[in-house]
């Protein structure tokens, strides 16, 4: 045995695999008593050391105390629950199509919060380039447009963002891919997603954008029981139109959402894009070590089918 653990655990459970410490009981912890762990186990039912790690009550301890403090100051990844339901992702279906998705860049699964905490979901289509550098969706100019959008109406932080599809498309939206869309297991791995988002947050609105968000959560049976806000999605040309359907979106949403603790809704839109309405994503969205200049402005594009070019910010 490697003794890994030998500095963390009594003398008695020295030398003995992870494995075997995870079913062991909680004193079994240095600095943990017998009578340590027979409260914990009449107070939250935890008989294990593993139970101790992945306790819902500490998540949401941790959701509350990482809220307060803003630490950590970037995203450290899906917690053990949600890392095991994005493991079971039917990647296999989205390979066996290499005519509709670029798989060669790998899944993306999503942004924001997964720790209970969101008021918000947001479901998009796809991910782009930045997208596929960051493993975080909506990264890129258009992700940024949202965030502002966010912002005016007082969301800083209670939301969470997943995607129609977990890879890159050729294309537009429709068709064949449209058709992958509808049928298992893409549909039926997406609404379990959303049922998981749905029974473990407080949600109060789902907002869609674009037209492959407006279809997957029409096929999601959770959303009869959410109001429901689609929006043109932040590419549209039309700058003008795509700014008269965000402020009625906006409208709508705060009459569902209140702001997030410190925030405030801000003005509406004018005819365009104004200093302060495209926001940088922010960092506890991101994953830790990616550069300061990830996440605002738009600093990758997609060479042909196998290449991605990503230039830093000038200085």
């Amino acid at each position: 045995m490697s003794g890994s653990f030998d500095h963390l655990v009594d003398a008695a459970f020295r030398g003995r695999r992870a494995a075997d410490l995870a079913g062991a009981p909680p004193d079994a912890l240095r600095g943990v008593s017998a009578e340590d762990a027979r409260r914990l186990a009449e107070a939250f039912g935890i008989t294990t050391i593993g139970e101790l790690a992945t306790s819902r009550f500490f998540g949401m301890a941790g959701a509350i105390a990482s809220a307060a403090t803003g630490s950590p100051g970037f995203d450290s990844g899906p917690p053990p629950m949600w890392e095991g339901r994005f493991a079971a992702a039917p990647l296999a279906a989205y390979e066996a199509r290499p005519d509709l998705f670029r798989v060669d860049f790998g899944a993306v699964f999503y942004r924001g919060r997964l720790d209970g905490t969101a008021r918000l979901l947001v479901v998009g289509q796809d991910p782009s380039v930045n997208e596929l550098l960051a493993h975080r969706a909506f990264v890129g100019q258009s992700g940024q447009r949202l965030q502002g959008l966010l912002l005016k109406i007082g969301l800083t932080d209670s939301y969470l963002m997943l995607n129609t599809f977990l890879y890159s498309i050729f294309g537009q939206f429709g068709g064949d891919n449209a058709r992958v869309s509808a049928a298992d297991p893409v549909l039926g791995y997406r609404n379990s997603l959303l049922d998981a988002v749905a029974n473990e947050n407080p949600l109060r609105a789902v907002l869609t954008v674009g037209s492959a968000a407006h279809d997957a959560v029409d096929r999601w049976p959770g959303a009869a029981a959410l109001p429901r806000v689609h929006i043109l999605h932040p590419a549209f040309p039309d700058t003008e139109r795509l700014l008269q359907d965000w402020n009625a979106a906006m409208t709508e949403l705060t009459t569902h959402l209140e702001p997030d603790d410190g925030a405030a809704p801000l003005p509406r839109y004018g005819a365009d894009f104004a200093p302060g309405d495209v926001v940088a994503i922010p960092r506890r969205d991101l994953p830790f070590g990616l550069p300061r200049w990830h996440g605002e402005g738009d600093h990758a594009v997609r060479n042909g089918d196998g290449l991605i070019e990503w230039r830093s910010q000038p200085v």
